[in-house]
C-alpha cells in the first residue's frame, strides 16, 4: 500500500532512482494506492551515469524536482492472486507513465506481474519477466 509520502523506486531505463509519491490518482478520498493504480511522483535521486547519457532535450525532462505520473507495479504488501497463493516483493517500484498509462521508457527491470500485463498490454511489451 503507497501513500503520500511513500519512497519508490524507479524500474525503467530513465534515469531516475527514488521518487516520492505526492498524490494518488482515483477519487477524490483515496489515500491509498494498491497494484496497478497510478501516482503522481516527485524525482528524489538520479543516476548520475545514466543522466549524462540521455539527450539534452530529455534531460530536463527528467531532473531532480520534476513531477510525473507513475504506475505502481510492486508493493510490499500481500497480493492474492487465487484463495491461498499469496504474493510480495521486497520493495515499493514503479513504473513512469504518461497520461495514458503508456511507459515512458522502452525498458522495465525486474519482473511484472500477470494481471498488470493483462490489464496493461503496453506495459507487458516492454519488460522481459511476467510472472
Amino acid at each position: 500500500m503507497i501513500q503520500c509520502g511513500t519512497i519508490l523506486r524507479v524500474i525503467d531505463k530513465t534515469s531516475v532512482v527514488l521518487g516520492r509519491c505526492i498524490k494518488v490518482f482515483g477519487s477524490t478520498k483515496k489515500r491509498i494506492a494498491n497494484l496497478g493504480d497510478v501516482v503522481l511522483i516527485t524525482v528524489r535521486w538520479l543516476n548520475a551515469k545514466k543522466f549524462s547519457l540521455l539527450k539534452p532535450r530529455i534531460r530536463k525532462r527528467f531532473n531532480f524536482g520534476t513531477l510525473h505520473r507513475a504506475l505502481v507495479v510492486r508493493t510490499k504488501v500481500n497480493y492474492c492472486r487465487f484463495p491461498g497463493a499469496f504474493i510480495r516483493f521486497d520493495e515499493n517500484a514503479v513504473v513512469l507513465v504518461t497520461r495514458k498509462v503508456i511507459p515512458v521508457s522502452n525498458r522495465v527491470y525486474g519482473p511484472i506481474l500477470k494481471e498488470l500485463c493483462m490489464k496493461w498490454p503496453s506495459l507487458g511489451c516492454v519488460t522481459r519477466c511476467i510472472i
